[in-house]
């Protein structure tokens, strides 16, 4: 049954939200949308690339000191950092899942096996989810106005396949949250190694608060007070996207969340031209990352077969 519902929902989540998106770009006035895209927010746009590019390398390195714990044999950092580059864009492809599929191929043609690479994966996947989940209670205390007139509007305005959809994104989750197999990958853990995956992982998110921040500031226009809520509802967009199976980077889904979420503080064409310009800024940020894997040496893919285990030294 839950093969069942991640399949359709693989197909009708993304596409829900891309009809979304479609009903709100045959309203908008092309021209408005363009005078927003100003000089001023993709000369941002482009720094912001770079510090998210660089900031890629604490999910990096959060990744590597998990294989590094859970691998029988000794795990380089420079090749973990490198297949980790390389396999980035792969989550592009449809079914958001080959830069993970990616990872694990690399890794276990380096000699890390199958399981240590898989749990570490796992482990950033809660991660994220640890991360986002508690940067969006702190917010909670200073949105909850925002929150409430906006979910006053989404009364209105949402239709019954959003709802649908909601239901059905939930039952995904609750699915694999259930699921053996899951649990079958969970590893043993100490205080030290959260301690360490939430730092970097709170850290990467928090950078990526800031640069959605500044990106909106140029476009959007909003007052001081309505910041915290744009923080909230960017890092919730993510948080979707990330969870729905299917959407490649959770494109497609973001959007539509942002422009649902943003809709009643700016107009949809800024909404729109704000959910392109970080779209655009992270997309050439992920290539500049994936282009840095060259920057390490290759020599340090060498095989962890060919390296004595710490047992045989």
């Amino acid at each position: 049954m839950t093969r069942g519902v991640l399949r359709t929902a693989t197909w009708l989540l993304p596409l829900a939200a891309l009809v979304y998106l479609g009903i709100a770009l045959t309203e908008i006035d092309a021209g408005r949308f363009a005078q927003y895209l100003t000089a001023e927010a993709l000369g941002i746009a482009a720094v912001a690339a770079l510090l998210y590019g660089a900031g890629l390398y604490l999910l990096a390195q959060a990744w590597t000191i998990c294989l590094q714990s859970f691998a029988r044999n000794p795990v380089s950092p420079s090749a973990a950092l490198r297949l980790y580059a390389f396999a980035t864009f792969a989550k592009y492809l449809p079914g958001n899942v080959f830069h993970y599929a990616g990872r694990q191929i690399a890794a276990a043609r380096l000699g890390y096996g199958q399981k240590a690479p898989a749990q570490a994966t796992l482990m950033e996947i809660l991660g994220h989810l640890a991360a986002v989940g508690l940067l969006l209670l702190a917010l909670l205390p200073f949105a909850l106005d925002g929150l409430a007139g906006l979910l006053a509007l989404a009364v209105d305005q949402l239709r019954p396949w959003a709802l649908a959809g909601t239901l059905l994104l939930l039952a995904v989750l609750f699915g694999l949250w259930r699921s053996a197999w899951v649990r079958s990958l969970l590893p043993p853990v100490n205080a030290r190694l959260i301690a360490r995956l939430t730092g970097l992982q709170i850290g990467f998110f928090v950078l990526a608060a800031l640069l959605g921040l500044w990106l909106a500031l140029p476009v959007l226009n909003l007052s001081t007070e309505a910041l915290p809520l744009l923080v909230f509802v960017y890092l919730a967009a993510w948080l979707i996207g990330f969870v729905t199976p299917g959407a490649p980077g959770g494109l497609g889904v973001r959007e539509a969340c942002l422009l649902a979420g943003l809709g009643g503080l700016a107009p949809a064409e800024a909404v729109l031209a704000y959910a392109a310009v970080t779209r655009g800024a992270f997309l050439v940020g992920e290539a500049l990352f994936a282009l840095s894997g060259f920057l390490l040496p290759a020599t340090a893919e060498v095989s962890a077969q060919s390296r004595p285990s710490a047992a045989a030294r």
